[in-house]
């Protein structure tokens, strides 16, 4: 299946595009950039300027990391952008749907299945893991973790990692629970969510001996090790006041 390019559209011979893939108007695609089969990018979107990083000024002084990599079956709409990496290459799995006016920044891994709301604000070497979703203008701290199935609320100001199944928002941003409905619309058993809400409760959710569920967490785990950043606990949070009656 051939690509559908709008003529005022901008690719470069750099770029490497499979098939079926629509590509609008005023679009900018540029670098080493790789695009699977069946996307669907929209207008004013521009993929694979350099590294926006203050101290390096790639821009001004070239170098930094190359290479993009978009999968099958993502949706990118208006003013969406994606940059180059610094090191390693800026990656978005299959089946993403990113709203209009988000921010894919350097170094940043998209898992697959992610759907971003308008606006969201990404800082560089973030990892958002399988299915997380997350809210309009969601802001999100630099090297974070969102862990798989999570759901942000909007607005969010992110800059400690989600753990995987919960919901969270706020700023700073706060455990809400677990995001029970994502949970059971992507068949996860009655069962395995209320294990799943028992341990997220408790801060115990290494111990589901679920393989499917623990196979996620392990994946958190490995990651936000790798970074050293602090994840979100419910025991750190301290309970508000109540608000006396009006």
């Amino acid at each position: 299946m051939a690509n559908s390019i709008h003529p005022t559209a901008i690719v470069a011979p750099t770029v490497v595009l499979g098939h079926g893939n629509h590509i609008g108007p005023y679009t900018i695609i540029e670098g080493d950039v790789r695009i699977g089969d069946g996307n669907w990018i929209g207008p004013h979107v521009t993929i694979g300027t350099p590294a926006q990083y203050t101290t390096a000024k790639f821009e001004l002084r070239g170098g930094g990391g190359s290479g993009i990599t978009i999968g099958d079956r993502c949706v990118l709409r208006e003013y969406v952008t994606v940059h180059q990496p610094s090191v390693d290459r800026t990656v978005v799995e299959d089946d993403c749907y990113f709203m209009a006016y988000c921010h894919i920044s350097h170094d940043t891994v998209i898992r697959r299945g992610v759907n971003l709301a308008n606006n969201t604000q990404i800082s560089g070497y973030t990892e958002i893991q399988e299915m997380a979703t997350v809210g309009l203008s969601v802001v999100i701290h630099q090297y974070s973790t969102i862990g798989a199935y999570a759901m942000i609320g909007m607005a969010a100001v992110v800059t400690k990692d989600v753990p995987p199944f919960s919901k969270a928002a706020g700023n700073p941003t706060r455990l809400m629970g677990i995001n029970s409905v994502g949970l059971s619309r992507a068949g996860f058993a009655t069962e395995t969510i209320a294990r799943v809400a028992d341990a997220h409760q408790r801060d115990a959710l290494d111990e589901i001996d679920d393989e499917s569920v623990a196979a996620i967490v392990r994946r958190f785990v490995a990651r936000t090790e790798a970074t050293h950043r602090p994840v979100l606990r419910r025991r750190d949070q301290v309970s508000r006041p109540a608000r006396p009656p009006a």
